[in-house]
């Protein structure tokens, strides 16, 4: 059994990593492994670490935000930590946590993965960013014993940048826990739209609701849109303009997903770029078809075969998938039928654990030997 130390930077906000993570976890404790996390500061994801009864301490430096003072106070902390809890491996996620906890690893010999969940010099970051992002990640690569992408599409964005090598980076695609409530008899008089995400860079239901406005008006739906954030009065405001008030719900950040999911005819993500969204397998789990914007991993999950990629940026094309999604009801099932298999076959959770389980061996064995 292993003793393992997570790392994360942001503890406000239940995000596609966190929620990776706390559902890694759960599964590593699951099959009797010791884990400990340490996090930035105090919030959403530190109360669902104590309702889950997960070690973890609340790191008072690591912050999101670069700041010289607290990066290297962060460094500090964090090896104070990793000298007390002497853990057989550590596995950090998230940009801050995998810089600062690579390094605090480092300086003390510990064996490190990192998880890459999007690079910080992904496609939509500015070309100054991408430079200064991709050269500390060139450097990072060499004081990892092995890095993880969560999409294809990272895994070959690295290499593009010469982060890392084919034998260092492996990509284990997310899984998800089965959400699927077969009990549930879905009695929707109106088509039944989600979106799951929050209101903020890179996920733009600005753009959808634009597009909800351009549908023909003959058409019964209802859209329920979960999540916060700063965008979301804009949001609030053009449907109100567009008069959707009746057919846009907003219902903030909400800990149902689950129950929205397994109530839902489509599910919708659009965004700006992507990595490998959480959100998609969830709604795949609940044998939904899919409409997402084609970028950066999403691809890897979604088709022709269990839904509709749609081209950054062309409204027209956005329209026409929602109309026909929304008149057809044989084709809503099919689509969601085949992403139900595709979820069975290739995203669920135990593929992930044990993918990810393999990777500690063989980090542990290789350090053995050396």
């Amino acid at each position: 059994m292993f003793n393992i130390v997570y790392i994360i930077t942001r503890s406000d906000v239940l995000g596609g990593a966190s929620i990776h993570l706390l559902e890694l976890v759960k599964g590593m404790m699951s099959q009797g492994h010791q884990v400990h996390i340490l996090v930035g500061g105090v919030g959403t994801f530190t109360e669902e670490l104590k309702k889950n009864h997960i070690n973890f301490s609340s790191l008072k430096h690591l912050k999101r935000e670069v700041s010289l003072t607290h990066d290297v106070l962060g460094f500090w902390e964090i090896k104070k930590y990793l000298k007390q809890l002497n853990p057989d491996i550590v596995h950090c996620h998230s940009s801050k946590a995998g810089l600062l906890g690579r390094l605090a690893a480092k300086s003390l010999n510990l064996p490190v993965v990192f998880t890459a969940h999007g690079w910080a010099f992904t496609d939509g970051v500015s070309p100054k960013k991408q430079k200064i992002y991709a050269t500390l990640e060139r450097f990072m690569a060499k004081l990892s014993d092995h890095i993880i992408t969560v999409s294809e599409y990272d895994r070959y964005h690295g290499f593009k940048y010469q982060v890392g090598t084919p034998e260092l980076v492996q990509t284990i695609h997310n899984g998800v826990p089965d959400i699927k409530n077969l009990a549930i008899k879905k009695t929707n008089f109106r088509v039944k739209l989600i979106m799951v995400a929050r209101f903020e860079d890179p996920k733009d239901q600005y753009f959808l609701i634009r597009a909800l406005s351009k549908l023909p008006k003959h058409l019964n739906w209802q859209v329920d849109f979960l999540g916060d954030g700063p965008n979301l009065e804009k949001c609030q405001e053009l449907a109100k303009n567009e008069e959707l008030d009746s057919k846009i719900i907003f219902h903030g950040q909400s800990f149902k997903v689950k129950e929205f999911l397994n109530q839902a005819d489509i599910f919708i993500l659009i965004s700006n770029y992507e990595g490998f969204p959480l959100t998609i397998l969830e709604a795949m789990s609940a044998s939904l078809p899919i409409i997402s914007s084609d970028v950066g991993g999403v691809n890897e999950s979604v088709s022709s075969e269990n839904g509709y990629l749609i081209p950054k940026g062309n409204i027209d094309i956005l329209v026409q998938s929602l109309t026909e999604l929304i008149m057809n009801k044989n084709l809503r099932q099919q689509l969601g039928s085949n992403s139900r298999y595709l979820y069975e076959t290739k995203f669920s959770f135990n593929t992930m654990l044990h993918k990810t389980l393999d990777v500690y061996t063989q980090v542990l064995s290789k350090r053995s030997l050396k």
